[in-house]
């Protein structure tokens, strides 16, 4: 598939190494692309950093890894590109989490009007891991996510599936609000009970027929 991936931090390069070694194109998007030369070497030459509105042409999927404060004005901006686009949300509120009970990406959705198809994905997974699906037990690490899209939905979880990890559905888009929410007690736990090293993960577990 072609991806876009808005911003170019560590989650950004980690998820566009995955997508490139799985033999997706990817672009990064990036406000000022001509000072991301460190970044572009990083990555290789398989793929390149572009501003925001070429990054959103290329792709059939378009990831917000830009800080979360940056997103809805963004996705306000590009809404005519990314109307009908599946757009996948994996920042975090933190802080900035609505008062209203919305998620943080029903706000992205908002942001892009009639035609949106956003998911949220990524928010309990840390950076290091991203190229590293299998945990110490062996078993691929889960990606929790959310939407009301179901072919969005489809594609998304094959997506997760080429980077090694399992994706879970955790149903409509409403319940990214928990996805949310649940990114501080991961944090938290990390730090207490695993010295901070990012390398943790939650799973759910369940017995499957």
């Amino acid at each position: 598939m072609r991806i876009a991936i808005l911003g170019t931090g560590r989650m950004a390069a980690g998820l566009g190494k995955g997508w490139l070694n799985a033999g997706h194109f990817v672009a990064f998007g990036s406000r000022r692309p001509e000072t991301k030369t460190a970044f572009q070497a990083e990555i290789g030459a398989d793929s390149r950093v572009y501003g925001f509105e070429g990054a959103i042409t290329a792709g059939e999927v378009v990831v917000m890894a830009v800080p979360y404060a940056e997103v809805a004005p963004l996705a306000r901006k590009h809404s005519d590109l990314l109307r009908d686009k599946i757009v996948i949300d994996i920042t975090n509120p933190f802080d900035s989490q609505p008062s209203d009970g919305r998620a943080g990406a029903e706000i992205t959705a908002e942001a892009i009007g009639d035609g949106a198809r956003v998911l949220a994905a990524f928010k309990g997974n840390f950076s290091g891991t991203l190229l590293d699906p299998v945990d110490h037990t062996g078993q691929p690490r889960d990606v929790l996510f959310a939407g009301d899209d179901a072919a969005a939905k489809s594609v998304l979880a094959g997506l997760i599936a080429d980077l090694g990890f399992k994706p879970v559905d955790c149903g409509p888009l409403r319940a990214a609000t928990m996805l949310d929410l649940s990114v501080p007690i991961m944090i938290e736990m990390d730090g207490r009970l695993n010295g901070g090293q990012h390398n943790s993960s939650f799973r759910f577990s369940y017995p499957e027929s």
